[in-house]
């Protein structure tokens, strides 16, 4: 039932209505749910412990100085008003979780017993909360805490920290110095920064008056803008210099006319992206003709905003092609144990966290060793299901991570957008904060 994420109450029902007796007592619950987060725990030590294990193999083949981490951290409720929160580290070569903190800023003990002094004493080493700040402060807290522990865990010092630029996670590991004479350095996930193009865009646009509409900065615009923007920096993340020319061939292909063609950063031959420089490597530019050029003012304004975005020390950032991927789809993991829209403790978000480690690192065949230090007998029936799980979850992405599934889920996003303002053009805004008043 924690696999499927339901609780006690889950249970009650399922049994009800398969006329089966009330399986057990809230008391008895708890108990179990220790027993099972001791079973979990051990299996997801070893699992991360085998993953941070090869992490360390490969990166000293590659000879890097320190490993090289992404992490990320999730929360329950969205707003930063969460009490419960979970923060994960992952090896960017093994693309397994090498460790993990869940962090609670309530204990249901507490709440109801606070006034007794005596049992607060007795209580205070299982207590569930270990955090005392603001929500966004898990982050921060328990990447510190990560990397504080990593030689006494592993031996091993983390080198490169991936991070998304959401918080200030990265500065508070400098500020903490988790190494002595051995720094820290910072990559940037390219998804977050291809993000930022587009928010800044968006609120440019919002911010001068005049700079939409048709012809001029529309959202569709600023989606194409954005995600060329992402393409010039994952397709030369080996060079900045390279970066920083595709970035600015991008726009300056955008503001392009017959009259004044600017393609001379655009990639040249055949097989460019850009029709005006595949037109002239096969001698047919007379009959090339330009799409309507974006208007001046709209590139004025927008200059100072890739002139900040292509800058040596951002891109300095991006070089090695990193992005926090891992970290999202384990995040997705560990709620789909644990659904937000389910209240429970701290101890059901750990049992999830230590389940999505075992699965996410070694497949769901790894719920096996779980069953086994549960004293549990592994059937014929689940033996086979986890093994046929197991291939077909590698079968699947393996399809998805494919090129042409890749550039069919961008066709499919930017087609969707595409269908939806047209919607919003024909029938005008039917929803947003005041629209009836």
């Amino acid at each position: 039932m924690r696999l499927l994420g339901i609780g006690l109450h889950g249970i009650k029902i399922f049994c009800a209505f398969m006329e089966l007796s009330r399986p057990i007592f809230h008391s008895f619950y708890d108990k179990l749910l220790s027993t099972i987060f001791n079973a979990t725990d051990l299996v997801c030590k070893t699992s991360m412990e085998k993953a941070a294990t090869v992490e360390k193999e490969v990166s000293a083949r590659e000879n890097t100085s320190g490993l090289v981490v992404s992490g990320d951290g999730s929360w329950r409720k969205r707003g930063f008003s969460s009490l419960f929160g979970l923060v994960s580290l992952i090896g960017w070569n093994t693309e397994k979780v090498i460790d993990i903190i869940i962090k609670s800023s309530y204990c249901k003990a507490c709440e109801y017993t606070a006034e007794y002094s005596e049992w607060l004493q007795s209580h205070e080493n299982n207590c569930e909360a270990n955090h005392m700040g603001s929500a966004g402060k898990m982050e921060v807290d328990a990447v510190i805490e990560m990397f504080q522990r990593s030689e006494s865990l592993y031996e091993i010092k983390y080198g490169s920290y991936i991070g998304d630029g959401d918080s200030k996670t990265f500065a508070s590991i400098l500020k903490s110095e988790p190494y002595e004479n051995f720094s820290v350095q910072k990559k940037e996930c390219l998804d977050h920064v291809q993000k930022r193009m587009g928010t800044r865009l968006r609120n440019l646009k919002k911010k001068v008056p005049g700079l939409g509409g048709k012809g001029k900065l529309t959202n569709k615009l600023i989606d194409e803008l954005s995600i060329y923007y992402g393409l010039a920096i994952r397709r030369n993340h080996d060079s900045i210099e390279k970066m920083k020319n595709d970035i600015w061939a991008t726009l300056y292909h955008k503001i392009s006319t017959n009259e004044k063609p600017q393609h001379d950063k655009c990639p040249v031959g055949e097989n460019s992206w850009c029709l005006w420089q595949k037109s002239k490597a096969s001698n047919t530019l007379h009959n090339f003709s330009h799409k309507t050029a974006l208007p001046d003012t709209v590139f004025n304004a927008i200059k100072p905003i890739y002139d900040e975005l292509s800058n040596d020390d951002l891109l300095n950032r991006c070089l090695g092609g990193f992005t926090q991927n891992s970290n999202e789809s384990f995040n997705a993991t560990v709620w789909s144990m644990a659904p937000k829209f389910r209240s429970s403790g701290k101890t059901v978000l750990d049992i999830a966290g230590n389940l999505a480690v075992c699965t996410f690192n070694d497949g769901i065949s790894s719920i096996m060793n779980v069953m086994k230090a549960l004293d549990m007998t592994v059937g014929t029936n689940c033996y086979n299901f986890c093994v046929a799980a197991d291939k077909l979850r590698i079968h699947l992405s393996d399809r998805l991570l494919s090129e042409a599934a890749k550039e069919a889920r961008i066709a499919l996003k930017s087609a969707r957008k595409e269908e939806e303002a047209m919607n919003i053009n024909m029938e005008g805004q039917l929803y947003g904060p005041g629209i009836a008043d």
